[in-house]
């Protein structure tokens, strides 16, 4: 299998609440790396992006570790590399637990990037690590034009940046387009509760998602820490000679990590598990299951350097 990968990296000043402060590579990284580490011998995996050109070396010499990451979708630009300050309060998920401050991102992946890609490419997993890696018209062309497999974590297109750098959730008039135009679809409990101006709730968002004018999503992921995973996928049952089509959604609990050192990159790493499964077979519970033992693991590890023990 050969996976695209479209979303940007960045560097991450984890602020941890012993005090401890430490300097990372994150963003897409976490999801390029951890699908080089857990995918198949055969597969390949091709990040596509704009990178700074203050850390395109570092970068790159880091993916040439891994002889399954292909570095010719990126492009150097001249544009720093975006820097966000992660300060952690709590163990949790609580909105609390986590203050973010960036800098700019770097520039927005242009469609025509992306698309000379498409026929070498089985399975795309796009994770909106700023929130503007690409645009709504990029990801509509992408679902129009790509036939293979699509997996979305929405992240940061729900965070709006301030003048001072620090970042709020705040809703999404276009949501619905942003969740119609994969097969199946991932965000956090804190983004799918800021999505709508109308505060719909998850049910009715899923039901939105899920019974949609734009194309067959299979199934919405809502993460919650160290409470879970919820799935929503429809299913067909019957009542009498009646069949229909309803809503099913699975709960599933998290797995406790006694090694517990660094929330940082977990709901990548849970992309990047998810999308490697899934493409593979097909069977959205068992591949949530999975991607939900890989994200507890990353929580014991520290930083990209140590994604290689995923294995």
């Amino acid at each position: 299998m050969n996976y695209l990968v479209i979303g940007e990296p960045c560097v991450d000043v984890i602020h941890k609440s012993n005090g401890e402060t430490v300097n990372s590579y994150g963003g897409i990284l976490y999801s390029v790396i951890s699908m080089a580490v857990l995918s198949g011998a055969n597969d390949s995996i091709i990040p596509v992006m704009n990178l700074g050109d203050d850390e395109f070396d570092n970068i790159i010499n880091i993916f040439r570790k891994y002889p399954k990451i292909k570095t010719h979708g990126i492009n150097k630009v001249k544009h720093p590399t975006r820097k966000v300050n992660l300060y952690y309060n709590l163990y949790n998920t609580d909105k609390s637990a986590r203050i973010e401050k960036s800098t700019e991102p770097t520039y927005t992946l242009d469609y025509n990037q992306c698309e000379s890609f498409f026929k070498m490419a089985d399975a795309i997993l796009i994770n909106m690590i700023s929130g503007v890696d690409i645009t709504i018209q990029t990801l509509k062309n992408i679902r129009k034009n790509f036939s293979g497999y699509i997996h979305i974590d929405i992240h940061n297109i729900v965070m709006h940046t301030k003048e001072d750098g620090s970042r709020i959730h705040k809703p999404v008039d276009n949501w619905y387009e942003w969740c119609t135009n994969s097969d199946t679809v991932q965000m956090n409990e804190f983004e799918i509760a800021t999505l709508s101006r109308d505060r719909l709730s998850e049910y009715r968002i899923a039901e939105e998602i899920l019974y949609n004018r734009n194309y067959e999503v299979k199934g919405l992921i809502v993460t919650r820490g160290k409470i879970g995973v919820t799935g929503f996928v429809k299913k067909e049952k019957s009542y009498g000679n009646e069949k229909f089509n309803d809503l099913d959604h699975l709960n599933v609990a998290s797995i406790e990590n006694p090694y517990f050192k660094d929330s940082t990159g977990c709901g990548d790493v849970f992309a990047s598990s998810f999308t490697i499964d899934y493409s593979v077979n097909r069977d959205f519970i068992k591949s949530i299951h999975f991607a939900n033992r890989m994200a507890s693991f990353n929580s014991s590890l520290e930083g990209i350097k140590e994604l290689d023990k995923l294995r």
